[in-house]
C-alpha cells in the first residue's frame, strides 16, 4: 500500500509542481502555490507527519483548488494579521468556500499570507455532511 501512496505522493508534487499561481477574482491577486503549501498538506502545523489516510484526503482534493480559487463568490472567513512566533512576522489567513468540481462538493481553500509578502495556498478541506454521524 505504502508503494502505491507514494506513485500517487510522486504524482500530485509533480501536477502541484506545475501550478505556479492562478489569479484570484475575489482578491484582485495571484495566489501562489509554493512548497509551503505542499509541506502544509502532509504536515500538520506543529510539523508533524498526517497520517496516509488524511494526506490522501487532501492530496485527493488538489484538482479542486484551483475552481474555488477561480470561482469564489465571496471570503467566506478571513483573519486580521497575527503574530506568528515561530515565523517571526505578521500574517493573514483568508478561507475560500465554493461548491465546485462533477459532484457538487463543497470545498474549502485555505490562504495565507506572511509579512507583506504573496497570498500563497496553504490548505483544503471538503466540507463534512451535517447528518452525519460524528464520534466525539
Amino acid at each position: 500500500m505504502n508503494n502505491g501512496f507514494n506513485e500517487f505522493l510522486k504524482e500530485k508534487r509533480a501536477w502541484y509542481k506545475t501550478i505556479g499561481s492562478i489569479y484570484c477574482p475575489i482578491l484582485n491577486t495571484k495566489i501562489v502555490f509554493n512548497s509551503k503549501g505542499f509541506y502544509h498538506l502532509r504536515y500538520d502545523s506543529f510539523g508533524k507527519m498526517r497520517s496516509i489516510k488524511e494526506q490522501s484526503y487532501k492530496l485527493g482534493l488538489l484538482l479542486l483548488v484551483i475552481p474555488v480559487i477561480k470561482n469564489a463568490k465571496k471570503i467566506h472567513e478571513y483573519k486580521k494579521e497575527q503574530y506568528s512566533k515561530p515565523l517571526g512576522k505578521y500574517f493573514e489567513i483568508w478561507e475560500l468556500r465554493e461548491t465546485v468540481g462533477k459532484q457538487n462538493t463543497t470545498i474549502s481553500v485555505v490562504l495565507r499570507r506572511i509579512g507583506d509578502g504573496n497570498i500563497t495556498f496553504l490548505s483544503v478541506w471538503k466540507k463534512r455532511e451535517r447528518n452525519k454521524k460524528t464520534i466525539e
